[in-house]
């Protein structure tokens, strides 16, 4: 294999990740989105400590799975950042607005799960 052959595959195999974790990402949320959907659904008709364990468990997971996607967005800006100085630019952008959303999700995050506590452990 030649060294621009194997640019160019490594240039390829790269965009195919992306794309494929473009796509998990989508199916993951969806996944999020029906659990919860269902948790909330049975929340009045079932009377089981199980549901509490299932909404911890639930909520547990896609904590990890969103602070998996912001540390991945960090090394992307960060990379960005290197490239000079409209890298820089745009990490400067991208920090304005990233930082005060991902305190105020944390806030809103944290505030929900102790509500949800509260309410299935009653």
């Amino acid at each position: 294999m030649t060294n621009q052959s194997r640019e160019q595959w490594l240039k390829d195999t790269k965009e195919y990740f992306h794309q494929v974790q473009s796509y998990n990402t989508t199916i993951i949320t969806i996944g999020y989105a029906t659990f919860f959907g269902l948790l909330f659904f049975l929340q009045g008709k079932v009377q089981s400590s199980l549901l509490f364990w299932a909404g911890l468990f639930v909520a547990l997971s896609a904590a990890i799975f969103v602070a998996y996607e912001l540390v991945n967005n960090i090394k992307l800006a960060l990379e960005q950042r290197k490239s000079g100085n409209e890298g820089k630019r745009f990490f400067r952008y991208w920090a304005s607005f990233f930082i005060p959303s991902v305190l105020l999700a944390a806030a809103g995050a944290g505030l929900l799960v102790y509500l949800f506590l509260c309410k299935l452990g009653t």
